[in-house]
């Protein structure tokens, strides 16, 4: 037997480019037209609870082009149960954004009119032209408050914690009427808990990015896609995953970029379904499906989805991903700043927040080498990762000086609040 020949592979059926790797494949406009008129076409919890994020023609467009699948759309059960569990407050959340952005706004007006009274006292400026520019200053920020309630007033006046009398839900209720899964027997359900645990434990997608969830709830996703399974299983046709999650544990991630569902997935729907598997945004879900199922789209719709796509994705850890928090950490140690990795690292376990005193320490510097300059590296290297796509402009600086007497030697470093749990969680997964 030729080395390397297994038993019985005489008998076996050539392989092809993509046999063994169909996630690789880019779906075509074909692709995507079988599936959206013969497949099985399944939006996440997450497309549902962003109805309520959306503006109102965008929120008509998506349920528009739900609706228009018929009986190709279904939902997992476990879908609707995240729906259930999280509407209330995601409705609280979405309500609350004009209020805080309009108190926020009264704080900057605040500290806009202290500033002004400062430098105005420095360089003796007459009462008369401070009271006019201050005048003027709250002039612009009331314009800005007023405007700021108005548009949340008028795109919430609808909207109700009351299902009843809540949009949202009405036709809801109509688009999803005979198209929701039933959920696991109360036998079963123990025993796929503990599956879906081993699975999150062994970080097999999907769902192993929510390992800290507490409950049962890291094993949601996993209920979500054996439901899907099951459903793809019985129909044997090819599905078509609408998600507004981009985490790694659903997409193929290239350079920064969701390039399509993780190969586990892939072969794991072929092998139980004999079935292609596709991943889409809502935004993409939306401009491929308007023209097959020839819908007409309001001016803004898809601008709109991908408003909130891009919102969700840098507010989750300022625009930062544990894949773009390794490479700078990558880039920093090859060009000889390991001492900055060890700060930030540092600084995320104590809160966000490291002294002079221990910076020090953690890089062994003498006591008389001062600290200035010390964020150029970081602040460079995260500049070349946002020209490489992997970071965008919005994300927020990994590491900034603290100073407490105003401009001199730095009293600490901090790093942003929203990287602290990415950088401990990553911590945590290499001990």
């Amino acid at each position: 037997m030729a080395i390397g020949m297994a038993d019985g592979a005489d008998d076996e059926e050539p392989r092809g480019l993509f046999d063994d790797f169909g996630a690789f494949r880019t779906p075509t406009t074909a692709d995507l037209t079988a599936v959206l008129t013969d497949g099985l076409v399944t939006p996440d919890a997450n497309v549902l609870l962003n109805l309520y994020r959306y503006t109102e023609q965008a929120r008509t467009d998506l349920l528009d082009a739900l609706g228009a699948l018929g009986d190709r759309l279904w939902i997992p059960h476990q879908a609707l149960v995240e729906f259930w569990r999280n509407r209330e407050s995601t409705i609280s959340d979405a309500r609350s954004t004009s209020a805080k952005a309009a108190q926020e706004m009264t704080v900057h007006a605040q500290q806009a009119v202290q500033a002004l009274r400062t430098w105005a006292n420095r360089v003796a400026l007459s009462d008369e032209e401070i009271e006019r520019l201050r005048d003027r200053l709250n002039g612009t920020f009331d314009e800005v408050r007023q405007k700021i309630t108005e548009v949340g007033e008028g795109e919430w006046q609808h909207i109700s914690h009351d299902t009843s009398s809540d949009p949202v839900i009405t036709r809801l209720e109509q688009v999803l009427a005979r198209r929701v899964g039933r959920p696991f027997t109360t036998e079963e359900t123990p025993e796929l808990i503990a599956l879906g645990r081993q699975r999150v434990g062994d970080r097999v997608p999907p769902g192993y990015m929510d390992a800290k969830k507490d409950g049962d709830g890291a094993v949601g996703d996993f209920f979500v896609w054996e439901q899907l399974l099951r459903e793809a299983s019985r129909r044997r046709c090819d599905v078509l995953f609408v998600t507004a999650d981009a985490k790694e544990d659903w997409w193929r991630k290239e350079r920064g970029n969701n390039r399509g569902p993780r190969p586990e997935l892939t072969t794991e729907l072929r092998s139980r379904c004999g079935s292609r598997l596709f991943l889409l945004s809502p935004k993409q879900f939306l401009e491929v499906a308007a023209p097959v199922l020839r819908l007409s789209l309001q001016d803004g719709s898809v601008e709109d989805i991908e408003r909130v796509e891009r919102i969700e994705a840098e507010d989750t850890h300022g625009g930062w991903t544990a894949a773009a928090l390794e490479e700078l950490f990558r880039g920093l140690s090859y060009e000889g700043y390991g001492d900055r990795v060890a700060v930030i690292r540092h600084a995320a376990e104590m809160d966000g927040h490291v002294e002079a005193a221990a910076v020090y320490d953690i890089c062994a510097y003498d006591d008389d080498r001062s600290l200035r300059g010390f964020t150029k590296p970081v602040k460079r290297i995260s500049g070349n990762l946002h020209e490489r796509g992997l970071i965008p402009d919005t994300a927020v600086p990994v590491l900034t000086a603290e100073y407490q007497n105003g401009p001199g030697r730095a009293s600490g470093f901090r790093v942003h609040p929203r990287l602290v749990p990415l950088l401990n969680d990553a911590t945590d997964d290499e001990s």
